[in-house]
């Protein structure tokens, strides 16, 4: 199917510069000049629009949208051990894949194309990203004191069993693994993750770092900071997202800096569980790769990937007070380009020929937009997420004039309300 995007502003380009986008199957096949043999099927008049890469999200937990809200103004242990883990143990396969749903409905309506996933429901994500066409980076959340307990047994058999599922399915998702963190994951479980990953070449996700009181017991425990410590067990020699890094000491950003190793910052799950501010601005000053997500919406309370933009350029003015820390052109590189990266995709976060065509398109009438001085920092500093009018993924929408096209609202909001009526 071709589809051509015309009269459209790309977010790259001189504010007043209009073109064509052409895309042909799942890709970008020309901007500007129609191609050769293009069969066009569909024209979209993109006047008053702008056209960018699609968001990725490199760090969330989808099924958790069903405890937004839920768990709020509390301390972290509180809320992770007392209040989110108990719901968590109670909730069924059937709960996940609706929560997940819940989730990709608001990610799509804000711009989001891809997330990376830390789950705890085999094959619910993949199966509600087969439904709704939303490309997803699957990781089994794994726990346990090393590679014969019980419970890492099971869920490294059920990691590998998802995979196997995500292929038969069709579903557009890619796949690793997810030792939680090192308080959650022994010193020989965490090693023979590693081992797998490289072994298999898979991507590692694992949490690192996010609270003052992780850092600390790992200094006393291991007399390293965790960076170093998982260095010693051999995980940073993989491919691998670091979530948070609240937490460092001068020493770590060196081996931060190795091209494997991608760090996601979250600011607004770091913030609501008063963690504190991961130093973004240094990582990238020092040459670590930094990426953006969300977290759950259990702790963040919001999937939207503009709102996480916005905070983490302006906490980092604030934090150093440096008014060019962070800038709008950065910011949106990480949201996108260095997303693209983390997760081995050189073919998403940019708008190039040959490129596939995740992309989304911004209606410009909104007053939060106007005037467009510069298109990039309205983008970062006055977008809200609202005005994501469609959504692309590989040449297909999921989003149409801001009616989701692979996904029953009203269905959603149904059965994630029975679910609540349990915990209410």
């Amino acid at each position: 199917m071709g589809i051509l995007l015309k009269n459209v502003h790309l977010y790259d380009r001189p504010e007043t510069e209009r073109t064509d986008v052409y895309i042909s199957a799942s890709r970008i096949s020309s901007i500007g000049k129609e191609p050769q043999k293009f069969s066009m099927d569909e024209v979209v008049d993109c006047s008053h629009k702008t056209l960018l890469p699609g968001l990725i999200n490199c760090h969330t937990h989808a099924y958790m949208s069903l405890l937004r809200n839920y768990a709020d103004d509390v301390p972290f242990t509180t809320w992770l051990f007392d209040r989110v883990t108990p719901v968590e143990d109670s909730l069924t396969q059937e709960d996940a894949y609706w929560g997940n749903l819940l989730s990709m409905m608001e990610m799509i309506r804000t711009g989001t194309t891809t997330f990376v996933d830390m789950q705890m429901f085999p094959r619910m994500a993949v199966k509600a990203c087969a439904d709704t066409g939303m490309r997803g980076v699957i990781t089994r959340g794994l726990v346990g004191t090393d590679r014969q307990d019980e419970a890492a047994v099971r869920r490294l058999r059920e990691a590998f069993d998802e995979m196997e599922y995500g292929a038969s399915i069709g579903a557009p998702c890619t796949f690793g693994l997810g030792p939680h963190a090192i308080y959650t994951c022994g010193s020989d479980l965490l090693r023979y993750t590693g081992e797998l990953a490289r072994e298999r070449h898979l991507l590692l996700n694992i949490h690192l770092s996010e609270t003052r009181s992780e850092f600390d017991t790992c200094m006393d425990e291991h007399g390293m900071t965790p960076v170093r410590y998982l260095d010693s067990l051999g995980l940073l020699d993989s491919e691998i997202l670091l979530a948070h890094c609240v937490y460092l000491d001068d020493g770590d950003y060196e081996i931060l800096r190795r091209p494997n190793i991608h760090v996601v910052t979250n600011p607004a799950s770091n913030m609501k569980l008063a963690n504190g501010f991961a130093p973004a601005d240094r990582m990238l000053k020092e040459g670590v790769h930094v990426c953006l997500g969300t977290d759950g919406a259990a702790s963040n309370n919001s999937l939207n990937m503009f709102g996480e933009m916005r905070l983490l350029s302006m906490t980092q003015k604030g934090v150093t007070k440096d008014a060019l820390s962070l800038t709008a052109d950065e910011t949106l590189k990480i949201a996108t380009k260095n997303g693209a990266e983390a997760i081995g995709r050189d073919d998403l976060g940019v708008i190039e020929t040959g490129k596939t065509a995740d992309l989304i398109l911004i209606d410009e009438n909104h007053p939060n937009l106007r005037p467009l001085y510069h298109r990039k920092a309205s983008l970062v500093y006055s977008a809200t997420g609202c005005e994501v009018s469609d959504v692309m993924v590989g040449g297909r929408f999921l989003m149409r004039s801001g009616h989701l096209t692979t996904i029953d609202e009203e269905r959603v909001f149904y059965e994630t309300e029975k679910i609540a009526d349990r915990y209410r």
